[in-house]
């Protein structure tokens, strides 16, 4: 009797957990970021089950093949272009099969990202190649017309937010919303961009703040100590500069070395003068703003705590003091 109701115990538990594992994959949302899967003609569900679980955007291939026959997803299929992903679960994801074509794909991009960063972003999510994006947005000609400006690159324009493109956009037209954005937020916040003495040089400045400060408060005082340092000639050694030089290499490191605070690089300002000669990221509004009110202060040094603040000191001395308390 013992070793009947151990059996029936164990049965009992391994279908709640056949259960409890079919209701995850079924119903539980996986986030991820919107991406466009092309079907084409002879695609099958296992096809496109392989491509969403590598994009991550399906748990299990097996569940998506199956329940795609289940609900008939799998027969028929249109041709053309689909957007999977966000916050949606395997049920929802084999439900847009049916439902068609997609039109549209939503892209998120966050303050303080590169222009390379952009591009990449926008690979990912199969909207458009990243070649094709960075040839468009270090086009002299198109930048001028976006922007008005006799510049190389849109770096630093590209306003950081969530948009809607339709998957039949050109590169131009991608980065001329993009771009578009950035001047309704400077309109917005009350800055004219035309009427601002060297307001290109004050973006640089201010997507060096964008990328150096913690909490949003500390802006207005970062870019204070980088005006500080300008005024006295003494070079910005900003970190994110190198970081930007660093990036299209794929290195990526939580403290730099001393070789490459010495790189040959008119981004280094750890070994040149002066401000970059573009901006290295695309700031928010609110670093801009920072940059055109600065805080008042006597502090010529800064370094991180590593807990997402900063540390500011007047002197190399209480700089170094402060550095070794930490």
């Amino acid at each position: 009797m013992k070793t009947k109701k151990t059996i029936l115990i164990i049965a009992s538990a391994l279908i709640l957990l056949f259960g409890f594992t079919l209701a995850f994959l079924l119903f539980i949302p996986q986030f991820s970021e919107e991406k466009i899967v092309h079907i084409r003609p002879g695609d099958n569900a296992s096809q496109i089950a392989a491509k969403l679980q590598e994009a991550g955007i399906i748990r299990s291939k097996t569940m998506f093949i199956a329940l795609a026959k289940l609900q008939r997803a799998d027969r028929h299929l249109i041709t053309g272009s689909y957007i999977f992903g966000g916050q949606a679960n395997l049920w929802q994801t084999v439900k847009r099969l049916r439902e068609g074509k997609s039109e549209a794909i939503t892209i998120t991009f966050p303050e303080g990202l590169s222009l390379y960063k952009t591009c990449q972003k926008i690979d990912r999510s199969g909207l458009m190649p990243f070649d094709s994006l960075l040839a468009a947005a270090n086009n002299p000609a198109l930048v001028k017309r976006l922007t008005g400006l006799e510049l190389k690159s849109l770096e630093g324009f590209l306003y950081p937010e969530t948009y809607r493109f339709s998957i039949a956009l050109s590169a131009d037209s991608i980065l001329a919303i993009q771009t578009a954005e950035f001047f309704r937020r400077m309109q917005e916040a009350g800055i004219d961009t035309k009427s601002i003495p060297n307001f290109y040089q004050k973006l640089i400045l201010a997507s060096i703040v964008e990328k150096e400060a913690g909490p949003a408060s500390e802006r207005p005082l970062i870019a204070g100590v980088f005006m500080n340092r300008m005024a006295r000639g003494m070079k910005l050694q900003s970190c994110p500069t190198v970081d930007y030089i660093l990036e299209p290499k794929g290195i990526r490191r939580s403290v730099l070395t001393y070789k490459d605070t010495q790189m040959d690089s008119p981004y280094n300002t750890y070994r040149y003068l002066g401000l970059p000669p573009t901006p290295i990221a695309n700031p928010s509004v609110e670093s801009i703003l920072a940059v055109l009110n600065p805080k008042p202060s006597s502090y010529l040094y800064f370094f991180s705590d590593r807990k997402g603040k900063n540390v500011f000191s007047a002197s190399y001395s209480e700089h170094l003091a402060k550095q070794k308390t930490r």
